[in-house]
């Protein structure tokens, strides 16, 4: 089969399409899509270490992703993560789950990962009606499916992104009750500066920035917030059933993966980024 591997980190240029063995498990399946994620970008340059200290780091030479769309053998089009990696022609998925009929692959990788942390952030930010909720990186997979979530919740929503919006410049805006934190460094922590003071709560699921959210114990202590994770027990299936609408993005070919390793690192996307064998 072919696959995108790199042999040492670095930019996107270390990303090559090579023939390698197939991969043996029971759930074979031919890939149909692919999906990419900012993540993998991480990965690639060897700083996974850095942001994730609890991340054991690649052993090279490494296939990345963790999402793909495949038929099996059987024609079942089932979706999941992968053994081995994801950019490839086929993969072993051990755990597949069925793609609804009416869902596009696009779709479904839009809500298996992306999905199911903006699921997961909702249920640990406990919304209530009248609560304003600012959405960091709005535009992208998850940011968008947030904003819908909070709505539906019956928040004001306010939506930043660098490419329209809100924006990134904060100086007026008023406290806010919920924050969904995925970029951090500075515009983390000013977006933690705006929780009202006693009730706020920031769900935190990324560092697009390259740098951890820098808030201590005593900052929480000081405003009487809640920082946290996500909880993990949201399923796709519970996702798809919510019957959201994802932000579809661009469609790559597998010998373009570095392209858009290029276009995810220099934030120029938005929505769910896939590739077709």
């Amino acid at each position: 089969m072919k696959a995108v591997r790199f042999h040492e980190f670095g930019g996107p240029e270390v990303l090559k399409v090579e023939e390698v063995p197939d991969p043996t498990g029971d759930t074979l399946v031919d890939v149909t899509a692919i999906g990419l994620n900012y993540g993998e970008t991480v990965i690639r340059r060897g700083k996974g270490r850095e942001l994730f200290p609890w991340y054991p780091g690649p052993s090279l030479p490494v296939v990345l992703g963790s999402e793909v769309v495949g038929i099996t053998g059987e024609g079942r089009r089932v979706m999941g993560v992968p053994r081995g990696g994801a950019y490839a022609t086929k993969a072993v998925i051990e755990n597949p789950i069925d793609v609804p009929d009416g869902v596009s692959d696009h779709e479904a990788l839009a809500l298996l990962l992306q999905g199911t942390t903006a699921v997961a952030a909702v249920k640990a930010a406990r919304i209530q009606p009248g609560d304003r909720v600012l959405v960091e990186a709005a535009s992208g997979g998850v940011g968008g499916l947030l904003v819908q979530l909070a709505e539906r919740a019956g928040a004001t929503v306010l939506a930043a992104s660098s490419k329209g919006g809100l924006g990134y410049d904060w100086d007026d805006l008023d406290p806010v009750d919920v924050v969904f934190e995925s970029i951090g460094g500075a515009v983390g922590k000013r977006a933690f500066e705006l929780l009202n003071d006693g009730v706020g709560r920031m769900v935190v699921f990324g560092y697009a920035s390259g740098e951890p959210l820098d808030v201590t114990a005593s900052d929480i202590f000081r405003k009487g917030v809640a920082v946290m994770g996500l909880p993990r027990d949201t399923t796709p299936e519970e996702v798809f059933e919510l019957q959201l609408k994802p932000n579809l993005g661009g469609v790559y070919r597998l010998d373009e993966i570095a392209e858009a390793h290029r276009a995810l690192e220099a934030r120029t996307t938005t929505g769910k980024l896939i590739a077709r064998p």
